[in-house]
């Protein structure tokens, strides 16, 4: 499964939002009859960026167990790190319509108001405010402008 691209939506009045439908096909290759199951997805903030990361379950379930294994469970730091990361992720479902609830709490955290843009991350789905995402090319932001792309391509893939 492979999530590319940037797609606008605006949540309802019960923070629902739907998931672009190129997304719903990555996630449900095979619909029965024309009409989707309900799947469930696992939902977080993002360890470094104001964002929510939506996680097919099945990825999620690789990143936990990737983590689980380099655990430590004597070592009290890396105790903490492992129950903050699991102990906020939250499962939500995907209705049969294409629609999913998202936490307000969460929300509020990374502070999406009713608009929202999904971006595709290969094998995630970022959630952003559209706000934040426009303050590309900022030092610290999560998103570069054209120029900034170009430049930083060229270095990164120059050896």
């Amino acid at each position: 499964m492979s999530f590319i691209g940037q797609y606008n939506a605006k949540l309802d009045s019960k923070n629902r939002v739907f998931l672009p439908a190129v997304f719903r096909r990555a996630l449900q290759p095979e619909q029965q009859e024309g009409k989707e199951a309900e799947l469930t997805l696992v939902v977080r903030r993002d360890f470094f960026e104001n964002c929510i990361v939506i996680y097919p379950v099945e990825q999620w379930r690789a990143e936990v167990d990737k983590v689980r294994s380099k655990l430590n469970r004597f070592d009290s730091m890396q105790q903490m790190v492992y129950r903050k990361l699991v102990s906020e992720a939250q499962e939500i479902t995907l209705d049969g319509s294409g629609r999913m609830l998202v936490p307000r709490g969460l929300l509020d955290r990374v502070g999406i108001g009713q608009e929202v843009l999904f971006v595709g991350m290969e094998n995630t789905i970022e959630l952003w405010s559209p706000a934040v995402a426009e303050q590309n090319g900022s030092e610290g932001e999560a998103f570069m402008s054209d120029s900034d792309f170009a430049a930083g391509i060229k270095e990164f893939m120059t050896e």
